[in-house]
This record gives C-alpha cells, sequence and structure tokens, in this order.
C-alpha cells in the first residue's frame, strides 16, 4: 500500500503528466488533500498543488476514475446491479432499455433530445427520493470566474428544469461535492461516464457521500470537450476568445434529422452583445469523429454509456428515430425506484417508450462503441510498444483487428485532437482564427481520403450509373 504522498506523485507521474486526466476533481475531494483544479492553457480542467501548500497528502488513486488502483466499471457494476440487471458486453449492466420521449408539458421541446433525463430527475424530486439535484448548469463568466458551465445544486422542480440540455464543456466536482459534504440531504447527481465512476468510487471511500448520494444518472459519452471546442464556434461568428458569454450547443431545427441543429452563441464583438445561431454543419470542425479538443483521456475510457449509474439517458441515434428533429432518447435503466417511475410515468401516458434490446443500445452508439474498445485495443498496444504508462482497461491491447488503413484511421484520429489543443493556442495567440484552420486542414483531409473508396471502386460505380442509363 502507497502513503499518501506517494499517491500523490504516483497520480500525477502516471495519470496527470501522461495526459489521461479527464478533470472530474475527485481527487481534490478526498480527505486531506491539497490539491484544486485549475482550466490549463489548452482549456482543460486539471489538478494542481495549492499554492500555499508546500506537502500534498491524501488518498486519490482510489478515487481517481483512470488510476490503475481503483475499481474499474465491471466490478462497480457487478456490486451495485448484479441482483436485479443482467449483462451486456458492450453497455453493462441493465434491467430494462428503451427509446422514447417525454409526452407531458415541454420537456421534450426544453431539452437536447426527448427530454428523459429532466423527466427523471422531477420525478425522484416530486415522489421525495431526493431533494437536492446536482447537474451541470449555465454561469454568466465574472471576474472570479470565467467558465461557462459549472456543477450546481438545484432543489426545486424550476431549478431542476433550468438544468435542461447538452453542455459540451469542462466542468468538475470539486464546489459542489464540498456544499454536499456541508449540507445534509438526499441528491441525485447527473454526469458523464467517468464522472459518475468518480463519485462511485469517493462514495466507497467517504461515508458521506455514499449515504446522501442517492441517484447517480449518466450521459452516453461521445467524448469530453475543451473550453476551446465552444471558443472556435464562436470565433468563426465573430466572438474572439475570452468574449463569449453563453452559448447553447443543442438548438433543434425543425423538420431537420435529430442530427442536425443548430448551436446559439452570445458574446461581445467591437463593444457590442451580438447573438449568432448557425447550423452545426455550417461550422468548421464540428464533426465529432474527428476529435478536435477532445481530452486525451477519452481515447482510453472504454465506458460509452455510464455504466455505473442508476439510469443512462443518451440520443437513439438509429434510423427509426433519427428523422424525428424533436430528438428520441436511448434510455437503460439499472435501479429498481427508477424503474417503477418510467413504468408508472408509461401507464400514464406521460411517456412515449418503445422496449428495445440491449444489442438496440449498443446499435444506437456503434461508432463510439467500436472507436472505445476496438479502437482502444488499438492505442492501448501503441502505448505499450512504445513502453509508455496507461491505464489498465478493460479492453486488451492488441491491433490484430485492424488492418493498416483502420490503423491509419485511428493514428489520425489521434493526431487531429492532439494538434487541435496547440493549433488554436498559437491561433489565440496570433489573433488569426485561419492559423488554427490551416494546420488543422491537411490532417482532416487525410483523415477524409481514409474513408473514400479507392479509385477502380469509384470507376465501377460511374460505368455501372452509365451503363443503367443507356440500357
Amino acid at each position: 500500500m502507497l502513503s499518501k504522498d506517494r499517491q500523490i506523485e504516483t497520480l500525477f507521474n502516471t495519470v496527470v503528466d501522461g495526459g489521461y486526466c479527464s478533470g472530474c476533481g475527485a481527487c481534490t475531494v478526498v480527505a486531506d488533500t491539497a490539491l484544486e483544479m485549475k482550466l490549463d492553457p489548452y482549456g482543460r480542467l486539471q489538478p494542481i498543488a495549492k499554492s500555499e501548500t508546500t506537502t500534498v497528502d491524501a488518498e486519490v488513486l482510489a478515487v481517481c476514475p483512470f488510476s490503475d488502483r481503483s475499481a474499474n466499471e465491471d466490478q462497480i457494476g457487478k456490486e451495485l446491479f448484479a441482483d436485479n440487471c443482467t449483462y451486456h458486453d458492450r453497455i453493462g449492466y441493465s434491467a430494462a432499455t428503451y427509446a422514447g420521449y417525454v409526452t407531458e408539458s415541454n420537456f421534450r421541446d426544453r431539452g437536447s433530445s426527448g427530454g428523459m433525463g429532466t423527466w427523471i430527475l422531477q420525478e425522484l424530486f416530486q415522489q421525495g427520493l431526493v431533494d437536492r439535484v446536482i447537474h451541470v448548469k449555465q454561469h454568466q463568466p465574472d471576474e472570479n470566474n470565467q467558465a461557462l458551465f459549472q456543477f450546481e445544486v438545484s432543489s426545486s422542480i424550476e431549478e431542476i428544469r433550468g438544468g435542461a440540455k447538452s453542455r459540451y464543456y469542462p466542468v468538475e466536482i470539486s464546489q459542489v461535492m464540498q456544499q454536499v459534504k456541508q449540507q445534509p440531504g438526499k441528491y441525485a447527481i447527473v454526469g458523464i461516464p467517468c464522472f459518475i465512476k468518480s463519485i462511485r468510487l469517493l462514495a466507497k471511500q467517504d461515508p458521506i457521500v455514499q449515504e446522501r448520494i442517492r441517484f447517480c444518472l449518466g450521459l452516453v459519452c461521445g467524448h469530453l470537450k475543451t473550453s476551446h471546442f465552444a471558443d472556435m464556434f464562436a470565433w468563426q461568428c465573430g466572438i474572439e476568445p475570452g468574449n463569449l458569454t453563453a452559448i447553447d450547443f443543442r438548438k433543434k431545427i425543425p423538420r431537420q434529422n435529430a442530427n442536425k441543429y443548430g448551436v446559439e452563441m452570445i458574446g461581445n464583438q467591437d463593444g457590442q452583445e451580438i447573438k449568432e445561431i448557425r447550423s452545426n454543419y455550417e461550422l468548421y470542425g464540428y464533426l465529432w469523429g474527428q476529435g478536435f479538443f477532445k481530452y486525451q483521456a477519452c481515447d482510453y475510457c472504454d465506458d460509452v454509456v455510464a455504466e455505473t449509474a442508476d439510469v443512462t439517458v443518451g440520443d437513439a441515434w438509429l434510423p427509426q428515430y433519427v428523422e424525428d428533429s424533436q430528438g428520441t432518447n436511448v434510455v437503460v435503466v439499472r435501479n429498481p425506484a427508477i424503474q417503477k417511475l418510467i413504468e408508472q410515468g408509461m401507464r400514464s401516458r406521460r411517456l412515449k417508450l418503445d422496449l428495445i434490446s440491449a444489442d438496440d443500445v449498443a446499435q444506437s452508439q456503434d461508432a463510439g462503441l467500436r472507436h472505445r474498445r476496438e479502437g482502444l485495443a488499438y492505442r492501448l498496444q501503441l502505448k505499450d510498444k512504445a513502453g509508455l504508462w496507461r491505464p489498465q482497461k478493460r479492453v486488451s491491447a492488441s491491433s490484430n483487428q485492424f488492418n493498416s488503413r483502420l490503423q491509419k484511421v485511428h493514428q489520425m484520429r489521434v493526431a487531429m485532437a492532439n494538434q487541435s489543443h496547440t493549433a488554436f493556442l498559437a491561433a489565440m495567440q496570433a489573433k488569426d482564427f485561419n492559423l488554427f484552420k490551416n494546420k488543422m486542414q491537411p490532417l482532416v483531409e487525410t483523415y477524409n481520403k481514409l474513408y473514400q473508396a479507392p479509385l477502380w471502386k469509384q470507376l465501377a460505380v460511374k460505368i455501372k450509373r452509365l451503363f443503367f442509363k443507356t440500357v
């Protein structure tokens, strides 16, 4: 067993310095910690030693979701859910799986997708199962805190419903978890997979967290973005980095597929407040597969659907649902109490949900799962070949599943993510967005060519089309 001071040293030598920190802040919550979370020049939240402290001394490895000394998702899930759920190798444990949306009130209109996340939180609150909800909400930047979003505690229906929508922005849990420790109550918390995992790990170490966090609601996660993702969108609309004051990443566009949505930005331009709304398809760098401003930690995570959460909600990216511009949720239920709420909602017709299979859920997140499983195996193999430390994962290192083209695809994804951080910082320093685009575009074009059919196939298709036209 490592001493506390050696644990801090190990955390930095492995997770933090290796680039595997997702900025959750769990290491700053444990007892006797002398760490705090700060935004680095690349727009990532990372732990640092408090300036007034000469030594740091805390049990941190057991609560870090990327440490080799913390339990993995299968171990946590088995302990929590095995008695009531069945196991699936791509989505973990589940008692029931659905696709659908909320029919009552305006939950669906106000949410990024089908409104299920906020509806579940409201039901937990109204039925007295929780009296507070911890979730990410908009924050108005000020002198002391420039963040556009942060975790906050809601204790009313109005406040809970004000936390709807997706937030593609870095946040951390340290301040809000101090509130939990200081203020007794029954809490639900909403977060992406690694954050929910860190809450479960904290609960194992801290009886107060264990007693007060009653429910965890997980969000399906593509990957976590740095603050520069929002800045990149805003800069294309004339709002320079540092001048963005609010952003809505998911404004629904009527009569469009659910994956085509608007981005609304508010900020200062030449001393005047402006508001711009652009389709995501109009904005450079919007494609998630390209991985602009991705935390490296996300490339070493094998949990897409928040397997340690009591319930998970996300977008139902399935052919039968994607054409609905209002959005449709996929829902993975693991907790019997939440299952009861959903069944009540279906019987009263407040919810329109189709029962789907665990395989359907996995199919709805197929691209993300392939990247986090088969792709992860290859990235682990590259780290091992280079003799570098990396986290232990449920996936085994291997390159056997990929031909040379697919290996190149995954190499280019890593290259684009890495380059986006350094290129955007250089562009900010030069005050020239085109510098960023010029550095990124050669990588993007190389990546796109990997998905193009060989020339002989393209010619064959053209000949076939000409033949059928003449016939």
